[in-house]
């Protein structure tokens, strides 16, 4: 009996060990996934923190499917500011601010109801070319926005949420682009 519970126990160790090795090359297959791919970009620590925030990222075994993440971190950056330049559209009270905000949310919505699903199409389909053009208009949507607002009236938030659009928007068409 002694001898049928010391081999019971001696297989259980080796089952948790098997599968305790495989979690752990998993994991770092992803991880190297997820570096080898963020390294292609012209902001890799951007990418690899924008894709290791995302849950999904770590069940993730195909470049394919964190681009398509990538385009989700777009969508979700510019849906924020989309609220934010809403939220201020309400409390302002200079026309020429009131404009310039209209503006963006113009520029927003461009992104998010056409520049994104053209991205993430493409992606899918293998057409990669029209999702890299679709990320690099996101990018320059952001810029039209900055742009838009007279000297010295620029929103204090706007300069950093700018940087932070065009960055991930950028990362998003880099990736997209190694695709092609």
């Amino acid at each position: 009996m002694a001898s049928l519970s010391t081999l019971l126990a001696f297989l259980l160790l080796l089952f948790l060990s098997t599968t305790t090795s495989t979690l752990l090359q998993a994991v770092t297959t992803n991880s190297d996934l997820v570096s080898r791919t963020c390294s292609q970009t012209p902001d890799p620590n951007m990418c690899e923190s924008m894709l290791r925030a995302d849950p999904r990222t770590s069940g993730v075994s195909d470049p394919e499917e964190l681009l398509l993440i990538m385009i989700d971190a777009v969508k979700s950056r510019f849906t924020d500011s989309l609220r934010y330049a809403q939220d201020l559209t309400r409390k302002t009270r200079d026309p020429q601010v009131g404009r310039a905000l209209q503006e963006c949310i113009q520029f927003y919505r461009v992104v998010l109801d056409a520049n994104v699903v053209e991205a993430t199409n493409a992606v899918k389909q293998g057409d990669p070319k029209f999702g890299e053009q679709a990320m690099l208009d996101s990018a320059n949507e952001a810029e039209a926005c900055r742009s838009g607002f007279p000297e010295g009236k620029v929103p204090a938030e706007l300069p950093g949420r700018t940087r932070l659009l065009h960055g991930v928007s950028n990362v998003a068409a880099s990736l997209i682009k190694t695709l092609e």
